[in-house]
């Protein structure tokens, strides 16, 4: 990486990206320091200082590749950003939260999924339905990100505020309007927020532009910010963008998708599967047919080829 400076951080970097000649979209970008003002404005002045380092292409080809790889056309066309590192992250807070939350109830969870969980070998979503927990996912709560070093004790503790969000909220909606305005997209961003989970609703006339190509283009732009997101401010905020109706609709052909397979296991007295998906995907699956007499729905493989049966009960 090769650093830049510049009175403020957007000035670092742009510094950067003007003298390696690249596109913000193609750039690696971590903040070593922020600017300070000093004292008075004089005294202990300092620039903001960035890392810049170029992505590869080969890079950019192999994250579009996996984005679509081995999922349904039908679901593809209506698919949902792809899961970053952080959003993992979060999905193990809201796994623990969520434990503690029916252990107060009085359902014991063992200790050996609590310390499968702790691995980290595999996605504690899977591990919980491999378990026969999967009903504690239906009602995951919210929970924030947590550290490595944490203790499954300390899991579903919240932690402390570092930022300010209402100003991450407008840095991270004012980098992702400068990528649709470079994409010559004429489009408004709203942003709301929920703990240190950032919604961004973008609104345009031009959604097929933002979304893509089964859904590419949205999966990108999720990444970047989610990226800058991690650059800024670590594994303290997830974000999850949604272009116009999109992502209400992709929840709609999911569940369409759910009880087509679920009359056809009763019409043909046998198990369906879906292709791999995600698990919030597969959170859709599972809710929609618990609702349907007569089938019932189990995941099976590994991630992230990880896919949903259904089969008829009994």
């Amino acid at each position: 990486m090769v650093q830049f400076s510049g009175v403020n951080v957007e000035e670092a970097i742009q510094n950067g990206l003007n003298e390696l000649d690249i596109p913000r979209m193609k750039a690696h970008i971590t903040v070593v320091s922020r600017e300070k003002k000093g004292f008075l404005g004089l005294f202990g002045k300092k620039p903001a200082v960035v890392d810049i380092e170029p992505i590869a292409e080969t890079t950019v080809t192999k994250a579009n590749q996996q984005a679509v790889k081995g999922v349904p056309e039908e679901i593809n066309a209506q698919n949902e950003p792809v899961k970053s590192v952080s959003e993992e992250t979060v999905d193990l807070g809201r796994v623990v939260a969520a434990i503690k939350k029916v252990e107060e109830k009085g359902q014991e969870v063992s200790k050996e999924v609590k310390e499968e969980i702790l691995k980290h070998e595999k996605a504690p979503t899977t591990i919980l339905e491999e378990k026969g927990h999967g009903a504690i996912l239906d009602s995951t709560p919210e929970a924030p990100a947590q550290t490595e070093a944490s203790g499954f004790s300390d899991l579903g503790i919240e932690v402390e505020e570092s930022y300010d969000i209402e100003q991450v909220v407008a840095e991270v909606s004012s980098y992702v309007q400068t990528v649709i305005d470079e994409m010559d997209v004429e489009a408004s961003i709203s942003s709301s927020y929920n703990r240190r989970t950032i919604n961004m609703q973008i609104d345009t006339n031009e959604p097929g532009r933002v979304i893509g190509y089964h859904g590419k283009v949205l999966k990108a732009l999720q990444l970047l910010a989610q990226n800058y997101l991690y650059n800024q401010y670590s594994k303290n905020f997830y974000i999850a963008i949604n272009v116009n109706d999109y992502v209400e609709h992709r929840a709609e052909v999911l569940q369409s998708y759910a009880q087509k397979l679920a009359s056809r296991a009763l019409e043909e007295g046998q198990a369906q599967h879906t292709d791999p998906m995600s698990n919030s995907e597969r959170k859709i699956i599972h809710r929609i047919v618990s609702k349907m007499d007569g089938v019932t729905s189990y995941s099976e493989g590994e991630e992230p080829n990880r896919y949903v049966v259904v089969d008829i009960e009994g």
